[in-house]
């Protein structure tokens, strides 16, 4: 089970509960809701995994795009070396070895740039359900909280 679909059926019955005759209380089935906020808690590090699954992915392109560039790169020298036979030949040849150098390494940045662009992506739409789950694990944790107050006060008042 998903961490938000364990903390929305804890929801469930936390907002199911029968009310208390005296006190505005609920009576809940306290087994029922540890054992999904258990299951909850038990899938945090599956998202953490997902997570870490994503830099890789993202050292993964990267490295890829490095070993791409250094292909240009050596594809460029090789290129220059075959045009070195005069002067003018040797002087274009230098010109089109830095055109061709400066080309792939813009080719670098901008596949950089999408890579950190496609992670940030990933990482926001984490952290988004992530937050999410932290919101309702609050909320619920809230309620909790509020339904023991409520018994305590309800116990310690003449009746």
């Amino acid at each position: 089970m998903e961490i938000t679909q364990a903390l929305d059926s804890a929801i469930e019955i936390v907002s199911a509960a029968k009310p208390r005759a005296l006190g505005g209380g609920a009576i809940i089935e306290k087994d029922q809701v540890l054992d999904l906020l258990n299951e909850a808690q038990q899938s945090v590090p599956e998202e953490i995994h997902r997570a870490n699954g994503v830099l890789a992915e993202r050292d993964a392109l990267i490295d890829s795009a490095a070993a791409e560039a250094e292909q240009i790169r050596e594809h460029a020298r090789a290129e220059a070396a075959s045009l070195v036979a005069a002067d003018e030949v040797t002087v274009a040849a230098h010109a089109e070895a830095r055109r061709i150098l400066e080309a792939a390494e813009l080719e670098t940045q901008q596949k950089r740039a999408e890579v950190d662009a496609y992670v940030d992506g990933k990482l926001a739409a984490f952290e988004g359900s992530l937050q999410g789950t932290l919101e309702a694990v609050a909320h619920g944790r809230a309620k909790l909280a509020g339904q023991w107050q409520e018994v305590e006060v309800d116990e310690v008042q003449p009746q």
